[in-house]
């Protein structure tokens, strides 16, 4: 299978810079297209597909953010990068304001160029990711609308025609009379587990639901048959016969059958069509989150280039100091501290750079436990409460793999078992590395609160927490989560074939184990 390379556009009447920005994206495997005008832009966007442009903003024929407007007039969607030979804070407001994706100062960083449009390349295909899924969710819900309307009319046409109509359904159609099941056709059948028709009419509606999702399946029920509304419609979740959960959605209204009240409804299984919105919901958060690192990840660079200077000023008038009083010792802890701040500079910014590096490289995971567990002393809980264990093999060898991949796996993992040691008496974190001939063993455990089998079961889906909510009001120190900590860490292990378990006993404390192929 041909691999296609993202195209990117270059509108620049700088011949040079089109040369210098070519070779450089070419070397990141795009495909790359350039001109000078707007009006050789536009003939190149109507044969090409983009996934980004570079737009001078200043270009012969027309102004780079007013030819970008006109485009945005048009939907025309690729986002669009402004390059500019000056700081202009009036130009970069506008910039802003119409929308553009970034803002560029000639001269430009090699670093920051592949950086910026690495972000747009990966914002444009999550955008059209979306509006597949946004497609496919309207179509869904066009075709389900449609059907239910046809079957609806065609039921009123003819009873005769009625039961092999509702047999033939692709939606599920039941009648529930004295709280059982007194008809369902074969959809519904299927929806409900695939259980015998003889099994299902012993059971009840409600049957296939529990707690409060009851409670409300019953609430409508009961208004439905006492007239207090005309229909209903739920979105619950069901436990099947099989011990499997669905999504189902129901439509109920009052009927007579067979000259006494009963409630006719429709059923359909939506289990697929919630995890394509869960998996929209996780791109957004993707996105929202790569935007949100790049800006830090610019700030940290920042902030940890501007430290270098005032620690190398302190270091070298202490070192005269020393030269001059050689007896006095605070002199020693001035240059012992300031040898600290330097390597603490160096490691931020060495995270930094192979954070933001999508290659792979070899990893030594060990001293990338270290290296992670530095930052977490930032934690003052993690600092001063948790004990810390670490049984790390000497001659663990290394293996390929994304540095920022791991990071964020190693950051889950421990920042989960800080949360669950919040309230434990014994506070102990146990960190474990191991090889055999094929993989590497990684372990980490906590004394934490534990987890019963059924929250178990779920850990790893997308959006499932047992923590507060990080919108939701609570008191100070209580963790909250998203629920994408672990789903992340289970995906990014699957792209190296990686296996991740859990062991966890409620009050005691759990082991995750990551087994990891080197070779």
């Amino acid at each position: 299978m041909v691999e296609l390379k993202p195209k990117i556009l270059i509108v620049d009447d700088d011949v040079d810079l089109q040369d210098t920005i070519i070779a450089l994206l070419k070397n990141e495997n795009y495909e790359v297209f350039a001109c000078s005008s707007r009006q050789e832009a536009r003939i190149l966007m109507q044969q090409h597909q983009f996934a980004a442009l570079l737009i001078d903003i200043y270009l012969p024929d027309a102004d780079g953010l007013e030819f970008i407007r006109s485009l945005q007039s048009e939907d025309f969607d690729t986002p669009a990068v402004v390059i500019t030979g000056s700081s202009d804070i009036e130009k970069a407001q506008k910039a802003i304001r119409i929308g553009v994706f970034d803002f560029l100062v000639k001269p430009i960083k090699n670093r920051q160029l592949l950086q910026v449009i690495s972000n747009a390349v990966m914002h444009y295909f999550l955008q059209q990711e979306r509006k597949n899924l946004e497609k496919q969710k309207q179509l869904y819900q066009k075709h389900l609308e449609e059907l239910v309307a046809q079957k609806v009319e065609e039921l009123k046409e003819s009873e005769i025609k009625y039961k092999n109509l509702v047999e033939q359904s692709l939606v599920g159609v039941f009648v529930l009379q004295d709280n059982k099941f007194k008809y369902l056709n074969r959809k519904a059948v299927e929806v409900f587990g695939g259980q015998s028709v003889e099994y299902l009419y012993s059971k009840s509606l409600t049957d296939f639901f529990d707690g409060e999702n009851r409670l409300k399946l019953e609430g409508k029920l009961k208004d439905c048959l006492a007239g207090k509304v005309p229909h209903g419609q739920l979105v619950l979740p069901a436990q099947m016969p099989d011990g499997s959960s669905r999504m189902l959605r129901l439509w109920v209204v009052p009927i007579q059958f067979q000259k006494k009240p009963a409630i006719e409804g429709i059923v359909i299984d939506i289990s697929d069509q919630v995890k394509a919105q869960k998996r929209e919901q996780l791109l957004e958060l993707q996105l929202m989150n790569a935007h949100k690192m790049a800006a830090i990840g610019s700030l940290v660079a920042g902030i940890t280039h501007n430290l270098n200077n005032p620690i190398a000023i302190i270091q070298a008038n202490a070192e005269l100091l020393k030269l001059k009083y050689q007896d006095v010792p605070e002199i020693d802890k001035i240059l012992e501290q300031t040898t600290r701040m330097t390597d603490l500079v160096q490691t931020i910014v060495m995270k930094g750079k192979r954070e933001q590096s999508t290659a792979r490289e070899d990893i030594d995971l060990n001293n990338l436990i270290r290296q992670e567990l530095e930052f977490f002393n930032a934690n003052l809980f993690f600092k001063h409460k948790i004990q810390k264990k670490l049984e790390l093999k000497s001659d663990l060898p290394t293996f390929k793999g994304r540095y920022s991949d791991f990071s964020q796996i190693f950051n889950n993992l421990i920042d989960n078992a800080i949360d669950a040691m919040l309230n434990s008496k014994q506070k102990v974190l146990t960190i474990k590395t191991d090889y055999d001939d094929n993989v590497i063993n990684l372990q980490i455990s906590d004394t934490g609160c534990g987890m019963d089998p059924k929250t178990k079961e779920h850990i790893f889906e997308p959006f499932f927490t047992t923590k507060a909510n990080p919108g939701a009001e609570q008191a100070a120190g209580i963790p909250s989560g998203s629920g994408l900590g672990l789903s992340m860490v289970k995906t990014m292990l699957a792209e190296y074939n990686a296996e991740i378990m859990v062991d966890s006993k409620e009050g005691q404390g759990t082991i995750f184990t990551i087994l990891l192929p080197y070779k």
